[in-house]
């Protein structure tokens, strides 16, 4: 008769597994889900947990995520001399939770197959990462003779190393196969041999759950210095096509026509002897940033501090979630004018509205003319200026903006120069994509 062994898990892997052991063995299978019918149908035999634990040899083949608290259940049901082997992906975590849950007595087997249901008829290298824990001699010259048997290459690893290499080779291939899936890359009529291969790998990786993926991912600890390492790659790559130092074709700013940020960025232009450059309207600093990283522009103008205002805290919370540098910073004064609907009193405004820092610029102004006015903060100068041109706000509305806001808006300015400091500068920084990763 045949010696009995246990099976904990019959997943995808768990059932190619369960037909390889019973060619050897008689087998003894659990699942968390009833796969009573399934299972006996194959000709194994269905025994709950304490039955499974009862063998001198049991398989874990449950999903990563759920290895711990399954150790912790069988731990109490676990007897001297026993073998547990797990077959996951990863191994450092489990090796640790296998030494942390399981009593010193049982013997401890990690293992890695590296095939699955999908290639394991057609892999003519079918290899398997080996790491005795915790085994006597007996037991491992045994299995490893087992695994052979299957046609397997035996590589004999600490649990550290593979995950080191898995992590920069099945760890990346099924990133990437993720990765390409989400950009839905397709087969065309014009399909090189190497997309077809680079194609392939989306088919074979996004066979497996999401659950694995996930785990496969989260619980090795070196997936976080291989992520790290393939970001600053692609950017490296990204910086060889579109080179900060190629002259730019579309400078964007923050801020609409009108804007001083608009007015910035021709004076940059200008000064840089720049010809045949778009400059492209991005409403706020996170638009340059934005559009900087989708390569839709190839520098961003936006402004920095202001001599009244301060710090443009915008900006600054828009550079500090960027990945950018800065290449110049330059000034340019300020003259805030006081913008209406034409015809309108200065006495009939019943609400002034602009970009914070504008309405910081001209307090003291707005304290002595407009006291009891409320001031409401815009997202931009000029755009509170397009705004009330629309009618986006009520007729008695004011702005604060730029006197250029008004001519190309259609209104009038009631007043110029209406900021607290006649040497009104703003300073700007010119934006780039870096050239190094980070």
């Amino acid at each position: 008769m045949k010696q009995k062994i246990g099976l904990i898990g019959y997943g995808r892997f768990g059932a190619l597994l369960a037909e390889l052991l019973g060619k050897d063995f008689q087998l003894v299978i659990n699942d968390e889900r009833d796969l009573t019918d399934q299972i006996t149908g194959k000709g194994f035999e269905w025994g709950d947990i304490q039955t499974v634990m009862a063998q001198e040899t049991v398989f874990l083949a449950a999903p990563i995520n759920r290895l711990e608290v399954l150790l912790k259940t069988i731990a109490p049901l676990s007897h001297d001399d026993q073998l547990i082997i797990d077959v996951a992906s990863v191994k450092t975590r489990i090796r640790n939770w296998m030494m942390e849950e399981l009593p010193p007595t049982v013997q401890i087997l990690n293992t890695h197959p590296m095939f699955g249901p999908d290639s394991y008829q057609r892999d003519t290298d079918l290899r398997l990462v080996y790491c005795p824990t915790r085994i006597n001699s007996q037991a491992n010259v045994f299995w490893q003779k087992l695994f052979e048997s299957w046609g397997c290459r035996i590589i004999e690893l600490s649990v550290e190393e593979h995950d080191r290499q898995a992590a920069r080779s099945q760890g990346i291939t099924h990133f990437v196969g993720r990765v390409m899936k989400g950009m839905k890359i397709q087969p065309t009529e014009v399909d090189t041999h190497g997309f077809r291969q680079i194609h392939h790998v989306v088919e074979e990786t996004c066979q497996d759950t999401e659950e694995l993926f996930h785990d496969l991912q989260y619980y090795n600890p070196y997936t976080p210095e291989m992520l790290t390492d393939f970001s600053r790659s692609v950017h490296a790559v990204k910086a060889k096509v579109f080179s900060p130092d190629a002259p730019p074709n579309i400078i964007g700013y923050q801020g609409i026509p009108g804007s001083f940020s608009e007015e910035a960025a021709q004076t940059y232009i200008d000064a840089e002897g720049l010809e045949d450059i778009i400059a492209k309207p991005c409403l706020s600093s996170r638009g340059v940033m934005e559009s900087l990283a989708k390569y839709e522009i190839d520098r961003g103008i936006i402004a920095m501090e202001n001599a009244r205002g301060g710090v443009v805290h915008e900006s600054i919370h828009a550079l500090a979630k960027a990945r950018c540098s800065v290449r110049s910073m330059f000034h340019i004064q300020v003259n805030q004018c006081l913008i209406t609907h034409p015809g309108l009193d200065i006495d009939q405004i019943s609400e002034v509205r602009s970009h914070p820092q504008a309405l910081k610029q001209c307090s003291r102004f707005l304290t002595e003319n407009f006291p009891n006015v409320p001031a409401i903060e815009a997202e931009d100068t000029a755009e509170a200026a397009r705004k009330l041109h629309a009618g986006e706000y009520s007729r008695t509305t004011a702005v604060i903006a730029p006197a250029r806001a008004a001519e190309l808006y259609g209104l009038d300015v009631a007043e110029f120069g209406i900021q607290d400091l006649q040497d009104n500068k703003t300073l700007f920084l010119v934006v780039e994509r870096t050239a190094a990763p980070f």
